[in-house]
């Protein structure tokens, strides 16, 4: 991990989101939570890469979305793609070729080689003092570990990344889970942002920033 003091930085969402905060603290962790098609992966994608270019480094695990998707989303938001700049764990099981940008592991099972490979992608990047990691998504994840394991994993992971000043971005979705649980995973982040769909139109909410009230409010993007 960083050998320097990197909590000064803050990490811009530019016009991301529909409220008065430009940017957000170093060694924070946000829960993009949502039901699917309600364009919460588009907004995890949005804060890991917001304009203008150039970005901070980006680490994405993934356990549904193969690296291949995963790269083309940021290419597709002009993010340069290459090992210097963005690494991709892949625990989806698809197959793929070569790609020093990527780590592969066979299932989103393997919480042991996610934590490795996450390691790995940091060390890659030669420890960067800055970078916004991604998670996609707790939801598949539960398919595979029960959610004692998800917990824990999940726990460590936020720890690590925030210890290390980074950003974490994380989507789930809410509505294929138990309550309880749900409530339980929200309460190890920093701060939530609830994305629904009423009448064809996009909303969020966004809980857990002192300065901005938990209301929901449209999302124009």
């Amino acid at each position: 991990m960083p050998t320097h003091d990197a909590r000064s930085h803050r990490y811009s969402i530019a016009d991301t989101l529909p409220i008065s905060v430009d940017d957000l603290d170093a060694g924070m962790n946000v829960l993009v939570s949502g039901p699917a098609m309600s364009g919460k992966r588009r907004l995890v994608f949005d804060l890991l890469a917001p304009p203008p270019q150039p970005h901070d480094p980006i680490v994405v695990l993934t356990t549904d979305d193969p690296a291949a998707r995963v790269r083309a989303q940021f290419e597709d938001r002009g993010v340069s793609v290459d090992p210097s700049t963005v690494r991709i764990v892949d625990a989806s099981g698809a197959p793929g070729d070569d790609d020093p940008v990527v780590e592969r592991l066979s299932s989103p099972g393997n919480l042991t080689g996610m934590g490795v490979g996450f390691t790995r992608a940091v060390d890659g990047m030669g420890t960067p003092s800055t970078a916004r990691v991604g998670f996609l998504s707790i939801s598949t994840l539960l398919q595979y570990v029960d959610d004692q394991r998800t917990f824990s994993f999940l726990h460590v992971l936020l720890r690590r990344s925030s210890a290390a000043g980074y950003l974490g971005v994380y989507s789930i979705d809410p509505t294929t889970h138990d309550e309880k649980f749900v409530n339980v995973v929200t309460s190890i982040f920093d701060a939530v942002i609830d994305v629904r769909e009423v009448d064809a139109e996009r909303e969020v909410r966004v809980r857990g920033l002192d300065s901005v009230d938990p209301v929901w409010m449209a999302l124009s993007n």
